[in-house]
């Protein structure tokens, strides 16, 4: 039963509490309008006075191989070098996360944070990507001269989890290491045979980059003067192509030859390498020759082996030797030649290493007959370098199998030619 008393009493307390409220009303509403008007008049980001804008244009060495000129946005349209292949397959460009983080030039290394910090994801981005970035304007002034410090697919290694990237030094960034992926399972074998779901690393740092020119009071401006950006692998790419020659003559058969492994040898393979490669300047944006730190290196004791390659991927044709790759022959045309004959097999993606992949490739003539070997030695497996291996069988009276492997800058401009017999 109600205590309509009480009832009463509770609706005029509830009256006076509304009036009161109703009194101050104004007050409160002028508190939050000062409050509102005062965080914009510092920010000043309504009339866009508080930050100025740099912009990049940012590309993959596949990219940048394309660009008709430096002068043009990174992945135009154009031809590729002597020593440049199209991404195979063409995950090997795509973009799904950057990362830029700008310093001032003249601060210290190891306590500096950036004065520019820009993060995106969930990119769909292929070989080129334009960023815009935001300065402070009290960051901005008097500045000639910044470090940029560039990554795309963090994911596909995970080395940002758990940073806080906007706190991050260059110390901080260039002791970033690649250790969960790229190298060698427990099992012995490739960890990376496919492109991960994030995209490859790929990464750059340029010091003492002049943005004088560059710097804008809003983005519009600014990417009108974009500063191109090519950035470089931080893997190594090798591949294995076969074929044998076909003879009708019985005792030179080469129906029944097969690869039945591939061995990696074992302190080939370091336990970490660099996220990042060895800075530039602003003279040299240049990406041939970049490597990463490789002091002070460990490296697995463990062998990395491929498995066998069948007969039936092992292209017959009427003469190996043709394709072996010819003077002036570019990267590309080599490829498309071997992919039309052969069977790519064990494709794999590696840290980057300062020593020479050595190696045995074991192999048979027939499935019965005893098993041979043929060592290998590929020079230094440095990041953003394709290692292309090719084996042939001849079916003559050495009855062994040859190989010719070049090592090319995966898209840059030398190569180097050995011949293993």
């Amino acid at each position: 039963m109600f205590d309509f008393a009480k009832r009463k009493i509770c609706a005029n307390q509830l009256t006076n509490i509304m009036k009161g409220i109703a009194a101050l009303a104004p007050t409160l509403l002028l508190t939050l309008i000062l409050t509102s008007c005062m965080s914009d008049g510092y920010t000043d980001t309504a009339a866009g006075k508080s930050d100025t804008y740099i912009n990049l244009n940012v590309s993959t060495p596949t990219a940048q191989a394309r660009a008709n000129a430096p002068a043009k946005p990174a992945g135009t349209g154009g031809k590729l070098g002597l020593e440049e292949t199209y991404p195979s397959p063409n995950t090997e460009e795509k973009i799904t996360s950057i990362r830029v983080w700008a310093f001032k030039s003249d601060t210290d290394r190891a306590t500096a944070t950036p004065i520019g910090f820009k993060s995106e994801t969930n990119l769909t981005a292929q070989g080129s990507h334009k960023v815009s970035m935001m300065i402070t304007r009290k960051n901005a002034e008097n500045l000639h001269k910044i470090d940029l410090y560039i990554l795309l697919n963090a994911e596909s290694e995970g080395v940002l989890d758990g940073k806080n990237c906007i706190k991050m030094t260059r110390a901080d960034l260039e002791n970033l290491v690649i250790k969960n992926q790229f190298g060698i399972t427990a099992e012995g074998t490739a960890q990376t045979r496919v492109v991960p779901q994030a995209g490859l690393p790929i990464s750059r740092v340029i010091k003492e980059l002049d943005v004088t020119d560059n710097i804008k009071d809003n983005a519009t401006d600014a990417a009108l003067h974009s500063i191109n950006i090519p950035l470089i692998r931080a893997v190594s790419k090798l591949h294995f192509f076969f074929t044998r020659k076909k003879v009708k003559d019985k005792d030179k058969n080469t129906e029944g030859v097969e690869v039945t492994k591939i061995e990696v040898n074992e302190n080939v393979i370091p336990t970490q390498s660099s996220v990042f490669p060895t800075a530039t300047t602003d003279d040299n944006k240049e990406t041939e020759g970049l490597t990463g730190g490789l002091t002070s290196l460990s490296y697995l004791n463990q062998k990395m082996t491929f498995g066998s390659v069948a007969t039936k991927d092992i292209g017959p044709v009427s003469d190996p030797t043709s394709y072996i790759r010819k003077p002036g022959q570019t990267a590309e045309d080599y490829i498309t030649q071997l992919r039309g004959v052969t069977t790519e097999c064990h494709l794999s993606y590696l840290r980057e290493t300062d020593k020479e992949l050595t190696g045995t490739i074991y192999y048979k003539l027939d499935k019965s007959g005893a098993e041979k070997q043929t060592p290998f030695s590929i020079p230094k497996a440095y990041r953003n370098h394709e290692m292309v291996v090719y084996g042939y069988f001849l079916g003559d009276e050495k009855s062994t199998l040859t190989l010719n492997y070049y090592v090319a800058g995966w898209n840059e401009k030398t190569a180097t030619d050995i011949v293993f017999d």
